[in-house]
C-alpha cells in the first residue's frame, strides 16, 4: 500500500519543481521578484537620464522633441505598470518592454556621451 502513494508523490514532485522553474523563468525575465518594480526602477532611471539629457544636450528642436517625447512616454509607462491591465500583461510583451526601455537608456546614454563640452579647456 505504501508503495502505490509513491507515484503521486513522484508526480506531485515534478509539477511542483517545474511551476518553481516557470516561476523562476518569469522572475528572471523581469528583473526581479516584483515583477513591475524592476520596471518601475528602468523607467525611473530612463526618465532621469531623458531629464539630464534635456539639460546637457544641445537646444536642436528635433533632439529636444525627442527627449519630451521620451518624458511623455516614461509617465504614461509608469501609469500603465500600476494598473489591472499589466498584471494581465502577457510574459513576453513585459519582456518586449524591458527590452525597448533598455534600447531607450542606451540611446540617451550615447546621446549625452555625444554632446560637445561646454568648454575647451580641461576641467
Amino acid at each position: 500500500m505504501a508503495g502505490e502513494g509513491r507515484p503521486v508523490l513522484g508526480w506531485l514532485t515534478r509539477k511542483w519543481r517545474s511551476l518553481c522553474a516557470a516561476r523562476h523563468a518569469a522572475r528572471r525575465a523581469t528583473g526581479e521578484r516584483n515583477s513591475h518594480g524592476g520596471l518601475l526602477r528602468l523607467l525611473e532611471e530612463v526618465r532621469m537620464l531623458a531629464d539630464a539629457a534635456r539639460r546637457v544636450c544641445p537646444p536642436e528642436r528635433r533632439l529636444q522633441a525627442r527627449i519630451a517625447a521620451v518624458n511623455v512616454e516614461m509617465r504614461r509607462l509608469a501609469e500603465l505598470v500600476d494598473s489591472p491591465e499589466f498584471r494581465d500583461m502577457d510574459p513576453e510583451r513585459r519582456r518586449m518592454l524591458r527590452r525597448d526601455l533598455t534600447y531607450s537608456r542606451e540611446q540617451l546614454l550615447r546621446a549625452m556621451g555625444q554632446t560637445p563640452a561646454p568648454t575647451r579647456r580641461l576641467q
